[in-house]
């Protein structure tokens, strides 16, 4: 109905049902199979930072007054014609389906109960904040119409389920009225294979409590990304408000890029997603429907998945090849790739058809879609970086299958010779930093980019044991702001996207305190924003500290588009599994793992996760002398490496292992790592053991 905004005024009370928490009956999606798991992997204390509910039926926190937004309002709630309206505090961010049981007590005509929704406290207010692609307007809001007096029962309709919000906003519209709110409550459709949201197959714990809930935030914001494929952003959009009953894919449940938008599978996300996703819910299946796009005649792969289906990034198609790598190496599924074994060899065949064989280089032109950074160049360094990974990763997968024909050693020398020459080619001796690309440098206006500087390190093409990698990491500190990294290629932003894989090319280089420090600077600032979700990861921001990510970079000056639950910037989980508690595998399914920790400045870590071989679990504790124990469990039948750091610069150093007391004198350590650390490296076996460092 068409109607206009009157005051309303409001006897405000809150009913006890608004505060009994979260309806503690299990089940998933409608009528969506449960396949996910039933209990954690890892139960204990650490859990009390996990941000999922109880339940898939949840119900607001607090209740405020939409003029004043003072103290929470108790009591029961009636609204009447003086006052702007109220807002609902779910307490952080949720999506689904919401019921709204309401009382009408006085109408002379036709009225409306309005609802709108927004992730960010800036955009409370009858207005929803912006989803649905449409920069030109809003999104607005959904009407629970009535002419009588009675009691209603509003159900959102399932195509306009609100994917992503935090705040949700009642007010009166048409003809004067009063109504009383009885009951709100919310259905959860995130994560839709699952009974029990909160059964993470992965954990995290650490002697820095904002450090822990960095990383809980990141698993969450991984669930509220994991969709029926049925409940996508729809495209083309409606003419007003939204849709989510877009087709995005095949089976129960898929990975996309954000919870309130674009709810679309966007191929680069999952450089960061899907090693989130394993180490933390364990949720790889939902990575996995992300791979099965068409291949288009001349071997690329989509820049995004339908309904959108943009088209045209030589970086996304390497990016999904990558991807394929990723999910193979997690779940062990060897039978996947074999399955789509052509198309993969169409998409690398794409690839080498772009090589400029007078540079040495991948020439992207007419692929330069992107990530949303400003001028892409033909020689862009970031390309150059995702295609050596990307020679690398298919060389394994090459292995993996069993291929004869040679394919994987003709993908490594390929590999060494671009490594070449982009170190040829793009290097900045002067600055320490690989510059942005050859038509930049040429024409005088070259930049030294966040993306391509971290992806050298993060993919192998520069070692980094090696002073080029330290220059590296320092050259990268120079865009820091006190809230986060500003990207050079995205002036005046804070990527969330790109920062996860500095952070990640900080710990390679030794740099762990640089890393941590990064880690709350940015993503703590994020979640300590009372402003934002308090549980989730934001797409990006302004140096500024809005949010207004992308605004004269394709989202029209549109603020309130910004996704405040992006799968792509939860790199801090895996930087802080990986690196600092320092437990990855390295061979299919974790047949292979590391066990390399980095200290920093905590003193204790201790986390986990699972495969389809079992559980594998480390815990570190510092002294104040630099000694430390390390426990570990890893399945029977697996090995591995242990690379321990020395306790000191000098002199000799005890290791015990399972109480055998092992000396090392200093000048014998088995490598000098990175970042002016010395490591000590030996052989790792199958079960439980203890490791005493002195």
């Amino acid at each position: 109905m068409a109607v206009h905004f009157l005051i309303l005024s409001f006897t405000f009370v809150v009913w006890a049902q608004f505060f009994l928490g979260d309806v503690l009956a299990q089940n998933c999606w409608r009528d969506t199979k449960c396949t996910g798991p039933q209990t954690a992997a890892f139960p204990g204390e650490w859990e009390s930072n996990l941000f999922s509910p109880s339940s898939r039926t949840v119900t607001p926190k607090l209740i405020y007054n939409l003029d004043t937004r003072g103290s929470p309002l108790v009591g029961p709630i009636s609204l009447a014609s003086t006052e702007p309206g109220i807002y609902f505090d779910f307490g952080l961010e949720v999506g689904g389906v919401v019921t709204i049981n309401f009382s009408v007590t006085s109408i002379n005509g036709e009225g409306a109960l309005g609802i709108a929704f927004t992730e960010a406290k800036d955009w409370i207010g009858p207005v929803s904040d912006s989803s649905s692609g449409v920069y030109e307007r809003d999104d607005g809001a959904l009407y629970a119409n009535f002419s009588s007096t009675g009691d209603y029962t509003y159900v959102m309709p399932d195509e306009q389920l609100r994917g992503g919000f935090r705040y949700m906003t009642l007010f009166l519209a048409g003809t004067p009225s009063s109504v009383s709110i009885k009951n709100i409550s919310l259905e959860l459709s995130f994560q839709p294979t699952w009974s029990n949201l909160r059964a993470y197959q992965g954990y995290f714990h650490s002697s820095d409590d904002l450090l822990n809930k960095i990383w809980y935030s990141g698993a969450y914001t991984i669930q509220t990304n994991a969709l029926h494929p049925s409940t996508g952003r729809s495209w083309p959009a409606p003419a007003s408000q939204w849709a989510n009953t877009g087709n995005i894919g095949v089976g129960d449940t898929i990975n996309t890029d954000g919870a309130k938008r674009d709810r679309t599978v966007w191929p680069g996300d999952m450089g960061v997603a899907i090693p989130a996703a394993f180490y933390s819910t364990g949720d790889i299946e939902s990575e996995r429907k992300k791979l099965t796009g068409d291949v288009a005649d001349n071997g690329l792969l989509p820049f995004s998945g339908p309904p959108l289906l943009a088209v045209d990034s030589d970086t996304y198609h390497m990016w999904t090849m990558i991807g394929t790598y990723n999910y193979v190496l997690y779940s062990g599924d060897v039978d996947f790739v074999r399955g789509i074994w052509a198309k993969y060899l169409a998409g690398m065949t794409f690839l080498t058809n772009q090589l400029d064989s007078s540079l040495g280089l991948l020439n992207i032109t007419g692929y330069t879609n992107d990530w949303g950074r400003f001028n892409v160049d033909n020689t862009q360094a970031s390309a150059q970086m995702l295609y050596y990974r990307t020679l690398i990763t298919g060389s394994a997968l090459a292995t993996w299958i069993g291929d004869t024909t040679g394919i994987n050693s003709t993908w490594l020398e390929a590999a060494a010779n671009l490594q070449s020459a982009i170190n040829t080619q793009l290097w900045d001796e002067n600055y320490g930093a690989f510059d942005d690309s050859i038509e930049k440098r040429e024409n005088n206006t070259s930049l030294y980019p966040q993306d391509g500087n971290a992806l050298a390190i993060l993919f192998g093409v520069v070692n980094a044991t090696s002073d080029q990698a330290q220059d590296i990491s320092l050259s990268l500190t120079k865009n820091w702001t006190p809230i986060g990294a500003e990207s050079p290629e995205l002036s005046g932003e804070v990527s969330t996207f790109i920062s996860s894989f500095e952070i990640q090319a900080h710990l390679l280089a030794g740099q762990t305190q640089r890393a941590l420090d990064l880690i709350r600077t940015s993503w703590g600032w994020y979640l300590n924003n009372e402003n934002g979700t308090q549980s989730t990861m934001v797409e990006g921001y302004l140096v500024d500290g809005t949010f207004g990510y992308r605004h004269d970079a394709g989202y029209e000056e549109v603020y309130s588009y910004t996704s405040h639950s992006h799968g792509w910037a939860t790199g801090p989980v895996t930087a802080l599994t990986e690196y600092v508690l320092g437990l990855s595998i390295t061979s299919l399914a974790g047949s292979t793992w590391q066990i390399a920790p980095q200290f920093g400045d905590l003193s204790h870590a201790e986390g986990g996760f699972t495969t389809s071989l079992g559980k594998y679990f480390v815990s570190w504790n510092v002294s104040s002398d630099g000694g430390y124990a390390l426990e570990y469990s890893v399945p029977q039948g697996t090995s591995g490496v242990l690379v321990l750091p020395a306790p000191s610069m000098g002199g000799r150093y005890g290791v015990k292992v399972d109480g055998k007391m092992i000396t090392v004198n200093q000048g014998e350590t088995a490598a000098n790592a990175a970042g002016n650390r010395q490591l000590y490296i030996t052989p790792g076996t199958a079960g439980e053991h203890r490791i005493e460092v002195s």
